[in-house]
């Protein structure tokens, strides 16, 4: 992804968590930035960037992140495939 679609994906971050919580998007800037506190904004603001994250990560990876393993290669158990065990027979 490239870096103008990543910051036009972050810039309305702000816009959606004010909007869904009935607030002004300033208040939830400076909720971001530390000058105020809520944690009702802050809660908000992780459950949107962690979805923005998700979205990435589908879009990096070209698959749907449930179905790939820890490691990223799409396929369950992608490592444990036709390998050799360590214990000898």
């Amino acid at each position: 992804m490239q870096p103008k679609n990543l910051a036009s994906i972050f810039r309305g971050l702000y816009v959606r968590v004010a909007s869904q919580l009935g607030v002004d998007p300033s208040y939830v800037s400076r909720v971001a930035r530390g000058e105020r506190r809520s944690k009702v904004v802050e809660a908000a603001l992780e459950r949107e960037t962690h979805q923005i994250i998700k979205k990435l990560r589908l879009n990096h990876n070209g698959s749907n992140p449930k179905n790939a393993d820890r490691h990223g290669s799409g396929r369950k158990g992608a490592n444990r495939r036709n390998t050799k065990s360590s214990r000898s027979s």
